[in-house]
């Protein structure tokens, strides 16, 4: 079977893991795997790569002109299966619905959050993909709720496959390995309690809500890691000012883009990541898999995974700054952070990425029949 995958960018970071995750698995059942991208880390040898080229820096140029090369370069390309997100790629079989645009962008209206160009482009260019495609993964429950209520796309249609995790380079084990070294990197003494969000853009990930619940914390020996990237629209010098208007501006890290986030999981003591809108948060499942006790939104996707106060502490409300302090205080007070952090490595372990390159091989072989 020869699968294609339309994807802007193919990294090791960020939503498009999955690609340099599954590639192996497709490639040992003796599949044939082509990667049509614009940039990418390195792939396995046997994956043909075809570069999408692109236009301009101006990211709506750059997004439009990767979408239009990529519908004329395809089609001098005949592969049993096509896959892409529903916003890349006119128009794939298998559409990879990690994200809701339509939903985000409704989202954005109704709490006064600024609109983009892109969130009134986007949801009109999945509305039309959606509904022609073959069959659609979605990365949660959550999202085929969404997918559903948005597009009234048959369930049918719509399969569900959770993100896998890699079991080796998320471990709990990194702790004795890397835990000096990144604390020492950032000026963190070995007392200090770790709270680590990662994740961007800031505003969706709840990093102003996290931020005002710090100085609710009981405990002042607190450091809060912010790992993301800052962009021009959502700047992170407003939560360092958010920081210091608070009092509590020599708790605040701002530790960039990492490729080595791994790291920063073992030098972490809890997870936090109050999303207001997460359709899963990969970071979610990695960070359990690293044994940290994780404190999340219930509106991620990931939170799926989670028992409440076994394996893992669920947000009814992410906005609310107290109640992301509550969680945090039992943490530290309870001393719950090594019972529920074994427990969360637990949970993680029944998600290995061979699991999830499974049931995706399982949707391309259904739709390369049809």
């Amino acid at each position: 079977m020869k699968i294609g995958i339309v994807i802007r960018c193919c990294r090791r970071t960020g939503s498009s893991r999955y690609v340099l995750e599954i590639q192996k698995y497709i490639l040992n059942k003796g599949h044939e795997l082509h990667v049509f991208t614009n940039n990418w880390d390195p792939l396995d040898p046997r994956v043909k790569i075809h570069k999408i080229p692109t236009i301009s820096n101006i990211f709506y140029v750059y997004e439009a002109s990767f979408m239009t090369f990529a519908t004329l370069i395809t089609k001098f390309h005949e592969m049993d299966v096509w896959m892409a997100q529903a916003t890349r790629y006119f128009t794939p079989d298998v559409a990879y619905m990690q994200f809701v645009y339509r939903e985000w962008a409704r989202y954005k209206k109704e709490n006064g959050y600024r609109v983009t160009f892109g969130d009134r482009v986007l949801p009109l260019i999945e509305a039309r993909n959606i509904k022609k495609v073959k069959k659609i993964i979605a990365m949660s429950d959550g999202i085929k709720n969404e997918i559903i209520k948005n597009y009234g796309i048959p369930e049918e249609k719509i399969k569900v496959i959770y993100s896998g995790v890699d079991l080796l380079t998320f471990n709990p084990k990194n702790k004795g390995i890397f835990r000096d070294e990144i604390r020492k990197r950032h000026g963190i003494s070995d007392n200090d309690i770790v709270l680590l969000l990662v994740g961007s853009p800031f505003e969706r990930k709840g990093l102003n809500y996290l931020v005002s619940s710090l100085p609710l914390l009981k405990t002042k020996n607190v450091k809060l890691v912010v790992i993301g990237i800052s962009i021009p629209s959502d700047p992170i010098e407003k939560y360092k000012k958010q920081a210091v208007d608070l009092g509590v501006g020599d708790r605040f890290i701002f530790a960039g883009k990492r490729s080595d986030v791994y790291k920063y999981f073992a030098a972490a003591d809890i997870f936090v990541l109050p999303s207001v809108y997460e359709p899963f948060g990969l970071v979610v499942l990695e960070a359990m898999a690293s044994g940290l006790p994780v404190v999340v939104s219930k509106v991620a996707g990931a939170a799926e995974l989670i028992e409440d106060g076994k394996d893992g502490l669920l947000l009814e409300n992410p906005k609310n700054p107290k109640e992301i302090a509550e969680k945090i205080n039992y943490l530290l007070e309870e001393n719950e952070l090594k019972r529920i952090g074994r427990n969360a490595r637990k949970k993680a372990e029944k998600y290995p990425w061979k699991k999830t390159a499974e049931e995706m091989l399982k949707v391309f072989e259904e739709v390369a029949k049809k």
